[in-house]
């Protein structure tokens, strides 16, 4: 099967891939995470954090991962993508193929906007796991020091909490109307 690698913009043969020795590929299957209602970007990164100069990504997941795509490729990760069947996608996040490049900011109704200066919206309602989580660690990286990101969600985001805490945020959840859940997250203060 040919692959098509967004990130080069060129089709690629996996084959190189596919024939790498087992001890240099880590396989990360989410399907049955994302079946069950589990959010798995705290285990595909985890998965991230130990791989190996040398070591190459195997994600197999039930749809295409778009998300993970600009959230690695800022990481320096290339990949190659291949559809096995309806629910089975496997992607190989790789080194050396990637060329990073300045991810420009998103666009669209769903994403971050400057409501004031130090304050940005993000309203990720309505966006099928795991992008609302992306969007929110996405926007975290381009947060201004001493400003705060209010998230407008259609839910808790009980997986996101863990990842906000471990990465030095505070955050505040409230319910101000049915289907909104606003989430106001900012840089926990430093002590002296």
């Amino acid at each position: 099967m040919i692959a098509h690698d967004r990130r080069r913009g060129v089709n690629a043969s996996p084959g190189a891939l596919a024939n790498l020795p087992e001890s240099r590929v880590i396989r990360v299957d989410v399907r049955e995470d994302i079946r069950r209602g589990h959010e798995p970007l705290a285990k595909i990164m985890r998965a991230v954090e130990h791989l190996g100069t040398d070591q190459v990504l195997l994600l197999r997941a039930p749809f295409e991962p778009t998300p993970l795509y600009a959230l690695l490729g800022k990481r320096g990760f290339g990949h190659t993508t291949e559809r096995q069947g309806p629910d089975d996608w496997w992607v190989w996040f790789h080194r050396e193929l990637a060329h990073p490049s300045p991810t420009s900011p998103p666009t669209g109704p769903a994403d971050a906007a400057a409501s004031h200066r130090d304050e940005l919206l993000l309203d990720v309602r309505r966006l099928e796991p795991p992008e609302p989580m992306l969007r929110v660690l996405e926007a975290l990286d381009r947060l201004p020091p001493g400003a705060r990101l209010v998230v407008h969600h259609d839910r808790r985001p009980v997986f996101l909490y863990p990842q906000l805490e471990g990465r030095g945020f505070a955050h505040e959840t409230d319910e101000p109307e049915p289907g909104l859940v606003r989430i106001v997250i900012r840089r926990r203060a430093h002590p002296s």
